[in-house]
Parts: structure tokens; sequence; C-alpha cells
């Protein structure tokens, strides 16, 4: 299998699920993580925006373990909660090409480079989406994350139905979790976005019914389900672990 984004945060913890229960994975990402990876996890150092490089990630996986069963789309940045009205056009215009290239282009062009593969092998792919991928306020979100993320929800509909019968595309859609999920800032830099856990914890369990913070450990049982033959009749759907967010 092969995982985007899957040195920190849902991908890591996606990467570790299928290790560990005996997945050969490869891990496309800029930087590898300083405590490595387990065994039967290869990494590859790359960005998601470019197009030779998933090619790579694929070739390797196919290289190393005769095939790709599984392609999870995971890297993501977010946009620090920014508004229409806080950043001037050229700033804001600057800030939505980034969120926009990792978090659509970035699932495009891996999608793209996995299919023939995944088509072989009759195989699947999940998609990491976010609770802004169905709401636009009160979660955080600033315009150019929310707009992303309804972009990738429609990108995984569209997937599933061009790609069926032979290959199958779903996703898991968290909300409320800390991850280490960065922010854009500026042209090319980024930081933490939970730099302040313990306040953003007590926000995320005011927000869901379930008053509840989930962690990445306990979501990467959801895409290795997805990725199984008990999701076999599942295509376009999304999973939301959410706390009970979307009811309310």
């Amino acid at each position: 299998m092969l995982v985007t984004g899957g040195s920190s945060g849902i991908g890591r913890a996606v990467v570790e699920e299928f290790a560990a229960h005996g997945d050969p994975v490869v891990v496309l990402d800029r930087e590898e993580p300083a405590d490595g990876f387990p065994d039967g996890v290869t990494f590859v150092g790359g960005d998601v925006r470019r197009a030779a490089d998933n090619e790579r990630a694929v070739t390797t996986a196919v290289r190393l373990h005769g095939g790709l069963g599984v392609f999870v789309g995971n890297a993501g940045i977010h946009d620090a909660g920014t508004t229409l009205l806080d950043l001037p056009g050229a700033e804001l215009g600057v800030l939505m090409q980034r969120v926009w290239e990792v978090n659509v282009l970035g699932y495009l062009l891996g999608a793209r480079a996995a299919a023939e593969e995944l088509k072989s092998t009759a195989g699947s792919m999940v998609f990491t989406l976010s609770d802004a991928s169905f709401l636009v306020r009160g979660n955080g979100a600033g315009v150019a994350y929310a707009v992303s993320k309804h972009a990738a929800l429609g990108l995984v509909r569209h997937l599933a139905a061009d790609l069926a019968p032979h290959v199958r595309v779903n996703a898991v859609a968290p909300g409320g979790v800390l991850t280490g999920l960065r922010a854009a800032v500026g042209e090319s830099d980024d930081r933490a976005v939970y730099d302040r856990p313990e306040e953003i914890a007590r926000a995320i369990r005011d927000l869901n019914p379930l008053g509840v913070v989930l962690d990445p450990g306990r979501l990467a049982a959801l895409y290795r389900f997805l990725a199984s033959e008990a999701a076999s009749g599942m295509t376009g759907e999304v999973l939301r672990p959410d706390g009970g967010l979307a009811v309310r």
C-alpha cells in the first residue's frame, strides 16, 4: 500500500495500523520522522504536488512488493482559520494556492499515479477528508481549507464513479482530532495548527455532542476497514468520526 503524508498525524497512525497487520507500506512525504517507521515501511521523499514524485512512490511500491492494492491520500495542510477579509487579496491568493495544491491537486495526482496499478489488483483508494468537507462554520476551518475539503469530497465521489467497477474509492472525514496538521504561512513556510493542544481540546469537547477528542490512533482502523473485503460493497462513501458533530 501507499500512504501520502504518512510521517505524522493521521497518516502515521494509518501506516502503523497496516504495518501492525503485516502489510508492506510505502510512505510519500516531504520529511521522514526522526524516530523512523516500523519494520516493513519504506519511505520515499517527495512532494505530493509533483506528478513525478507520486509516480516514483507508486513505482517503488510495485518494485518492492509486486503490485499496489491500496492508495491512501492523506497529505494535507490547513489555513489557520483565515477568513475572506483577514488578508489582502494577493496574500489570500497565495494561501489559497498552497492549500489547494496540497489538499486537492495532491490527491488528484496521487490517484492518477496509482489508478492503473489499482485497476490491475482490484484495489481501493481511501482519502482523508474533514468535517470541513460538510461544514463551513464552527470547526476552525477558514475559507481556503473549507473550499479545498469540499472539493476533495467532490473528487472522491467523481473517482468512485469513474473507476468503478475496478477500484473502490472511499474516505474518512474526521472532526475534532488533535494531529500534527500544519497551516500554510506565506509561499513556503508553515506552522503547527494545534500549538495550544489543551485549549483546543476543551473547545473540541464543547463543540461535539459526545464531548470527545479523538486521536489519530483511534481512526486508523477505519482506513483498514474501507480497504478490506468487509467493505467490498462500498464506494463513494464517507465515514465521519466527528464526535457526533454532524447531528448538531
